[in-house]
């Protein structure tokens, strides 16, 4: 992916997913319009984790992290933690309006440390993204993370009768 025209694919600098890095040139601008057009392109369920590139769960308990999975009506979830975050079990993914655009905080996902915040708008989520790493993390460069995408899993269907 190049500044200009970022990679539709929900995949870090179009590196292959399971923690690879970004470009260490990418900027925060950059990475910014690039989760913005990721986003576009999530099927509803999908999960991107972002975090510090190479570390491995087993090293740390303390890792700043990003969680953004996408909702029904795009609408995405974006969580931030200072803890490697799970899937979230939701019981739907619909979110009433009323509780668009407010930072929860309080006790919804145990390992969910800063917040969340469900949003229809893919640059609100990006912007919170790049905050979160750029500036309460102290993250030098986009080109020091990694990310991780899950696809929802489709299920097969029976054969007709």
């Amino acid at each position: 992916m190049n500044a200009q025209q970022p990679d539709p694919h929900p995949d870090m600098h179009g590196m292959e997913s399971g923690g690879t890095g970004a470009s260490p040139t990418m900027t925060w601008d950059a990475m910014e319009r690039w989760l913005v057009q990721s986003m576009a392109e999530m099927p509803r369920a999908a999960i991107l984790d972002i975090g510090p590139a190479g570390v491995r769960v087993d090293d740390t308990d303390d890792v700043e992290c990003a969680q953004i999975q996408s909702l029904s009506s795009e609408t995405f979830l974006l969580r931030l933690s200072t803890v490697v975050m799970s899937a979230p079990l939701l019981a739907s993914f619909s979110v009433p309006r009323t509780a668009l655009d407010t930072w929860f905080y309080d006790d919804v996902f145990d390992e969910c440390t800063h917040g969340y915040l469900m949003s229809r708008s893919r640059r609100r989520v990006a912007e919170i993204g790049v905050a979160w790493f750029r500036d309460r993390c102290g993250f030098p460069s986009p080109g020091d993370l990694g990310c991780s995408y899950t696809e929802p899993a489709r299920l097969g269907r029976s054969a007709s009768r």
